[in-house]
């Protein structure tokens, strides 16, 4: 029987010595994961100083499990999750107060629970065009095709068909999505026979690879309205699940969220929920513009505020601690952005559970710095996001 494996838990930030990692095993988080955590031998034999950066999650390698824990609660990161992964069933529902102490294994226990659930009712299936060249006739022959592939062997048949069939892009994504968790590393068994349980019920779809961007193509409608949540989190798998085989035992998994990503998505996405009905206010996120005349150097905002229509406030997130001042790198790109834009104010907003207040008035253009703490209970965590949001629009009305 084999042995179990160490456990270590990591805060995300925060430092460990430990001496119960392997030189192996170090020396495999260097090589692999050195994004996620910093490994560095200790002042004794055997020990080493493990510091987690800005990922939260799990790495499984043989003989250990790593997980980096969020310094924000685990409620208040669920919340931010719905919106930023667009997961509006949970949005008000008591299901984040259920989140454990593992963050990985909570969502896939929910997106099989999802994935559960289309089964009883029925996986979705509908006519799919293809196009094949067999030996029989079952289809609408398309002529010009079948002259041109078909003049030597006259026992095959170019055609259009059209299938009632399960095996659809959204079923492809779940199988997917399903077959990556089949292999990944659960500290609770059930989870895993649950995972092969629910991957059973799409044994009519063909198992293909599926890259993230691909579940952005289903086109949903009231047949399928249903998977859009599924989907959803399937696709949160497909980013961010890796499976690798190695020389040990078990292969090596990780399930890491980049936290500087969740956030910029999540303020990006609470914004533009937040004001979807404003009559003038419109936000856009990871909108492309041009920094030159020329038309050569493009930059990407994390988010822009419209008051009917017209640029109005550039809004930049800082997964990041306030340090007194925005640093020159960031000043210098605020600026860039501004001018390009024609803009004349712009707020940096930091993941600091301080708070921030810096203004600062440049020729054509101010900057200012917010705080939205992510940390408390997650009513209070609620709360500071209606009243960052208000604060923000009542900025925007202003300068317009």
């Amino acid at each position: 029987m084999a042995a179990e494996p160490v456990e270590l838990r990591l805060v995300e930030n925060e430092t460990l010595t430990t001496a119960e990692l392997s030189t192996a095993q170090a020396v495999l988080l260097r090589e692999r994961y050195g994004d996620a955590v910093t490994v560095r031998p200790g002042w004794e034999p055997g020990v080493f100083d493990l510091t987690a950066g800005r990922s939260v999650g799990v790495i499984a390698l043989d003989g250990l499990r790593l997980r980096l824990a969020p310094k924000v609660p685990l409620t208040n990161l669920f919340h931010m999750l719905t919106y930023a992964y667009d997961l509006p069933p949970f949005r008000d529902e008591a299901a984040p107060l259920a989140v454990g102490d593992d963050l990985f294994e909570f969502l896939v226990e929910t997106f099989v629970s999802q994935v559960d659930a289309l089964a009883r009712q029925g996986i979705h299936r509908g006519y799919v065009d293809s196009e094949e060249n067999a030996p029989y006739l079952r289809g609408r022959l398309r002529l010009d095709e079948h002259l041109r592939r078909n003049a030597i062997q006259p026992a095959r048949f170019a055609q259009q068909t059209n299938d009632f069939t399960a095996d659809r892009l959204e079923n492809r994504i779940l199988k997917a999505a399903l077959w990556q968790l089949k292999g990944a590393v659960y500290r609770h068994p059930d989870l895993r026979r649950r995972v092969r349980r629910a991957l059973s019920a799409f044994s009519e779809v063909s198992l293909v690879a599926i890259r993230p961007e691909t579940c952005e193509q289903v086109v949903y409608n009231r047949l399928n309205a249903r998977y859009r949540t599924p989907i959803h989190l399937a696709q949160l798998f497909l980013r961010y699940l890796s499976l690798e085989g190695h020389a040990g035992s078990t292969p090596s998994m990780t399930y890491l969220l980049p936290m500087a990503e969740v956030f910029e998505r999540f303020v990006a996405r609470y914004l533009a929920q937040h004001f979807a009905a404003h009559p003038r206010l419109s936000v856009r996120a990871q909108e492309s513009i041009w920094l030159d005349e020329a038309l050569r150097e493009r930059g990407r905002l994390d988010i822009l505020l419209r008051w009917a229509g017209r640029p109005v406030l550039i809004v930049d997130t800082k997964y990041k601690m306030f340090d007194g001042a925005p640093s020159e790198a960031d000043r210098n790109q605020m600026f860039m952005y501004c001018h390009a834009l024609g803009v004349a104010r712009a707020v940096l907003v930091y993941a600091d559970d301080g708070e921030v207040t810096y203004e600062a008035k440049f020729p054509g253009m101010s900057l200012s710095a917010r705080s939205l703490a992510l940390n408390g209970a997650l009513a209070d965590f609620r709360q500071r996001c209606r009243a960052f949001a208000l604060a923000l629009a009542g900025g925007v009305g202003e300068a317009a």
